[in-house]
């Protein structure tokens, strides 16, 4: 039976919503918490930081699956007057009560539903739209990124962190040694029992957890689109940070005291870093600065 596109909304909405609520359990939805993650640490503060610099009092901004909505809030606590939007309800009733309890919020916060595959916004309206790991989920992909390009004032900025590509069969093997080798949320007798049943085909079982396949009912669905070139037609990119290969998916495997698995991720990225510069593993997460002409 094929799954209607109103019945894999929902069923998108109900995974991140309960995800939102599972993340709040551990921590409230606010960057000075989250930037404490490993994989934060490791992978995205180095990006958010310098994007949440550019921002000015005043500045509208505007993020496109926010979840429950600590970087729209962290934009809000830059100064700037922020909207997220998600497809999630329940994500955002949690971003919504978390940012009532805050007293002193620089610039302003609010949060809507809508589908990003339907967006509709007033034109030359941001100074600022920012899209983390959400556009390969988007169907309509070349019509959000006009949608940002027609909504966005002349020189506004545009931030993307999001995944480009297929994970290459070099960089699953060299997840999969690594994961193996290391301590991780698999035990050790789990992982010699997954290598018998799987044998070669184990890599092939990390690259699809490395592209949390079917992890949602969009999971992967922008793959077929090029978002690269897309935003690439209708901005000018200023900048292009690659990021590491496996690094980023071993900091949410990795079971060690927070101290020694920073200090051990540190030196993996070193060594990842330098295999994607060589070419000898291709990495899929890009981070973009692009600016509307």
């Amino acid at each position: 039976m094929t799954t209607s596109y109103e019945d894999k909304l929902r069923g998108e909405a109900d995974l991140w919503g309960a995800e939102a609520a599972r993340m709040a359990e551990k921590l409230p939805p606010d960057w000075r918490y989250h930037r404490h993650l490993l994989h934060n640490v490791l992978i995205h503060a180095p990006h958010i930081e310098p994007m949440l610099a550019r921002v000015r009092p005043g500045m509208r901004a505007l993020e496109l699956g926010c979840g429950s909505g600590w970087l729209t809030l962290a934009l809000a606590q830059a100064g700037a007057d922020a909207t997220g939007i998600d497809i999630s309800e329940g994500a955002l009733n949690i971003a919504r009560e978390y940012a009532a309890s805050l007293d002193d919020l620089p610039g302003s916060v609010r949060y809507e539903v809508a589908d990003l595959n339907a967006l509709s916004l007033p034109p030359e309206t941001y100074d600022l739209v920012v899209i983390k790991g959400t556009l390969h989920h988007l169907i309509n992909m070349p019509q959000v990124i006009a949608e940002i390009q027609r909504m966005l004032k002349p020189g506004g900025l545009l931030w993307i962190s999001d995944e480009a590509g297929e994970v290459d069969g070099r960089s699953a093997l060299f997840s999969a040694a690594l994961s193996f080798l290391l301590p991780t949320v698999i035990s050790y007798p789990d992982k010699v029992r997954g290598l018998l049943k799987f044998g070669l085909r184990a890599p092939s079982r990390i690259k699809a957890s490395m592209e949390a396949e079917d992890l949602s009912p969009f999971e992967g669905a922008g793959r077929e689109h090029d978002w690269l070139k897309l935003v690439g037609s209708h901005f000018t990119i200023e900048q292009r940070i690659d990021s590491p290969a496996v690094t980023g998916y071993l900091a949410h495997q990795v079971k060690l005291p927070y101290r020694l698995a920073l200090m051990v991720l540190r030196g993996i990225r070193a060594v990842d870093q330098w295999l994607v510069r060589r070419g000898l593993l291709r990495n899929t997460g890009v981070v973009i600065f692009a600016r509307k002409a």
